[in-house]
C-alpha cells in the first residue's frame, strides 16, 4: 500500500509545474463540495471484488481523467488504511476534451463512477477497503478536492444487481486494450536540452472516430494530442512531450493511446524506439 500511495504522489508533483498558476486554495472562496461515496456490487468474482468511487459533481464544474492535460489535478488514491488487500486497480472511463483559457484538458463532468477492481490478501475473508481520494474540483479556476469513503466487501454479501449494473454501465466506457494496427507513430522530434519534443500520429478514421487520448508513462508528460488536419482517410495529430531533466531521447517509452468511437473506445499502446518510432 505504502508503494502506491508514495509512487501516486510522485507523478503528481512532476505534473504540478503544469497547473501551477491554476491551482487555487479552497479557502480562497466558497467552493462548492461534491458527494462520493462507494458502490458495491456484492459478493466476490473471479477472486476480486467489483466496486466503484462514485462523484457526483455540481454542476458547472468537472474533474480530471488519468492524464488531466494541460491544467487539472488527476485522482490520487491512498488505499494504506484499507485491511486485507492485496491489489487495488483503478479503471478510467472516456473523458472529454475541453478547451479554455488554460489550454485543452480531459474532463468528467456531472456523475461519474470509477471502476475498482479489488483482491483479497487473504483469499475467501472479507476487505475492508478505506480510500482517500485528491481530486481537482474545476470550474473558471481549480481548487483541491478531498474525499474519505469506506466500504466492507464480504465474499458472503448477496449480490446487488441495481449496483452491478450501475458499476456495468460505466465499465463499458472503458477503452478496452486492442489494436488493429489504425494507430501510426510516423514522425518525431525531441531536443535533449530541454528535455522536450513531440511526434507525429495518424489515425484511419471513418464516421466513428469521435478523439484521440494519451497517456505517458510516469515522470513523462504528453500533453492532449492536436489535430493536424487529415491525409485521405487519416487523421492526423501532434503530441507535445516532456521527459525528466537528464532524458536523451524518447527512446524506450510507451504511450497508452485512446481511440474514442461513437460506441466504444480502445487503448492502444505504442513502444517508442530509440528514433520515437
Amino acid at each position: 500500500m505504502t508503494a502506491l500511495k508514495i509512487s501516486a504522489f510522485l507523478r503528481f508533483a512532476f505534473l504540478l509545474p503544469l497547473f501551477g498558476g491554476f491551482l487555487a486554495p479552497a479557502s480562497a472562496f466558497e467552493a462548492p463540495t461534491a458527494d462520493a461515496r462507494l458502490v458495491v456490487a456484492g459478493g466476490i468474482q473471479d477472486g476480486a471484488y467489483r466496486a466503484a468511487l462514485e462523484l457526483d459533481l455540481p454542476d458547472g464544474w468537472h474533474t480530471y481523467w488519468r492524464n488531466p492535460g494541460d491544467a487539472g489535478i488527476p485522482p490520487i488514491f491512498d488505499v494504506a488504511r484499507s485491511d486485507n488487500l492485496k491489489d487495488f486497480t483503478v479503471a478510467y472511463p472516456v473523458p472529454v476534451r475541453h478547451i479554455d483559457g488554460a489550454g485543452t484538458s480531459m474532463i468528467y463532468e456531472g456523475r461519474i463512477l470509477l471502476p475498482i477492481r479489488v483482491a483479497p490478501d487473504r483469499s475467501g475473508k472479507p476487505v475492508t477497503l478505506t480510500i482517500h481520494v485528491f481530486y481537482g474540483l474545476c470550474a473558471e479556476i481549480c481548487v483541491p478536492a478531498e474525499a474519505d469513503v469506506t466500504a466492507r466487501l464480504d465474499p458472503a454479501a448477496p449480490a446487488d444487481p441495481v449496483a452491478g449494473a450501475d458499476i456495468a454501465a460505466f465499465e463499458a466506457r472503458v477503452p478496452v486494450r486492442s489494436d488493429d494496427g489504425r494507430l501510426t507513430v510516423d514522425r518525431s522530434g525531441f531536443d535533449a536540452k530541454t528535455a522536450r519534443g513531440s511526434i507525429e500520429v495518424s489515425v484511419a478514421a471513418d464516421d466513428r472516430f469521435v478523439d484521440l487520448f494519451v497517456t505517458a508513462p510516469a515522470k513523462w508528460y504528453a500533453a492532449p494530442p492536436e489535430p493536424a488536419g487529415t491525409d485521405g482517410d487519416r487523421r492526423r495529430f501532434t503530441v507535445p512531450l516532456e521527459g525528466p531533466s537528464g532524458t536523451a531521447g524518447t527512446g524506450g517509452i510507451d504511450l497508452r493511446f485512446v481511440l474514442v468511437e461513437k460506441d466504444r473506445a480502445y487503448e492502444i499502446v505504442r513502444h517508442l524506439d530509440a528514433a520515437g518510432n
